[in-house]
């Protein structure tokens, strides 16, 4: 099982590779979500852990269904 951290980390770096494997940066991303640039940077740092519905926008926003953000690679 996963500790909280570890799951903000992984959930953090799986929304940035799906945003740079669709190349939008993170200003383009948070235009997108209603957010600003430096709240997708806080999320992908694992700085701030998102919230269900953020998870739930940026899933909108990356055009990916929201069990794609918490497919992890072990």
């Amino acid at each position: 099982m996963l500790t909280k951290k570890e799951f903000s980390e992984k959930i953090g770096l799986k929304i940035k590779q799906l945003r740079v494997a669709k190349g939008i940066s993170q200003a383009e991303l948070g235009r997108l979500c209603m957010k600003d640039r430096q709240h997708i940077e806080l999320i992908e740092n694992n700085k701030v852990s998102a919230n269900v519905y953020t998870l739930y926008i940026l899933s909108i926003a990356l055009n990916v269904d929201i069990k794609e953000l918490f497919a992890f690679d072990e």
